[in-house]
């Protein structure tokens, strides 16, 4: 399997779980998702832990992954890349990233606008990294892991 469809693997059911939480985390729960979203926003401590983490996951995509072709597989390149930036951003200006956020977070439409990009970026990242699976392939041979012979 290769870098690209790993970590589509990874990223795009993540980003579909959190896009689809988001919109029926606002039409059904509304303020208790919006309360949430607040303690979060309030936070430096929060906006610093996930600048850390956001930068660790940019960093170890990048790393295995910088890639600048025309096809899906930019998007995890792309991705990367934002993690990083948002990593470095939470970690250096914290204040400004909670005044932001809270102005964000302060527009229904904008919650879900941003809800719907993650869901369209999960699903793609989740058919091509899943796609030999739904179409019935079998792994390559040196996918599958060997048995030591027995002597």
């Amino acid at each position: 399997m290769t870098a690209s469809k790993y970590l589509a693997r990874l990223m795009g059911p993540v980003l579909l779980t959190i896009g689809v939480g988001m919109v029926f985390g606002m039409l059904l729960e509304g303020d208790a998702y919006s309360s949430l979203a607040k303690e979060f926003i309030a936070s430096r401590a929060l906006i610093f832990i996930t600048g850390a983490l956001a930068l660790t996951a940019g960093l170890a995509v990048v790393n295995a992954h910088n890639l600048w072709v025309p096809d899906w597989r930019v998007v995890v390149t792309i991705l990367g890349w934002l993690l990083i930036v948002r990593g470095i951003s939470n970690l250096v200006f914290p204040a400004t990233v909670q005044t932001l956020g809270g102005r964000m977070i302060a527009s229904h439409a904008g919650v879900l606008a941003g809800a719907a990009v993650t869901i369209v970026i999960g699903v793609i990242l989740s058919v091509m990294g899943y796609e030999d699976l739904w179409n019935g392939a079998k792994p390559a041979a040196s996918t599958v892991a060997k048995r030591p012979r027995r002597k």
